[in-house]
């Protein structure tokens, strides 16, 4: 397997359609997370994909469905994702999109359904705040659809522990879960 973020390269030439067009799917793909879209999440993914996450390794379809079920709620109620910094190189077919996502915590989860109510909340538990840094590389693939991720790197993260949720199984989140 190669390095998950080897050195980038000179700059090179690349379409500036598929340049704004990868970073804009990048940050749609965030906003499918936020708002708990499950379907359009997995259908962010190739078929094939493969995503290499703090969690785990997970393959394909059912296994990133799986992930989003079972593993990964505790990261979506009260919480806000911002990808910065990207860098976009050509990648063979298609483009390795290199940014820095950013997961910040605007609420506690119970709290979460206010602000999606519309609610104005003031915090006195120093929110929002950045919970999460994650280096990213996804490596996009164009297909007839569009732009799908066919491999995902999640480097090596930092989490403020203290805005961690103390439960992080799946069931205990879904009443605080976005709804579409």
């Amino acid at each position: 397997m190669e390095k998950a973020f080897p050195p980038i390269a000179k700059q090179g030439i690349l379409d500036p359609a598929d340049h704004v067009s990868a970073i804009d799917y990048v940050n749609r793909v965030n906003w499918l997370f936020e708002t708990w879209d499950v379907e359009g999440m997995i259908n962010s993914f190739t078929p094939d994909a493969v995503a290499f996450h703090f969690h785990g390794t997970i393959r394909g379809h059912e296994g990133i469905r799986h992930f989003f079920e079972v593993d990964y709620p505790y990261l979506i109620p009260g919480v806000s994702r911002h990808a910065t910094n990207h860098i976009v190189d050509k990648d063979g077919d298609g483009v390795v999109v290199r940014y820095h996502n950013l997961l910040v915590r605007h609420a506690w989860p119970e709290d979460a359904v206010k602000i999606g109510a519309g609610e104005v909340m003031e915090s006195g538990a120093d929110l929002p705040a950045i919970w999460l840094y994650s280096p990213m590389r996804d490596r996009l693939v164009k297909t007839s659809e569009g732009w799908k991720i066919w491999e995902r790197y999640i480097g090596g993260s930092t989490t403020n522990s203290r805005l961690s949720p103390p439960d992080t199984k799946a069931e205990s989140f879904t009443k605080f879960m976005p709804q579409l």
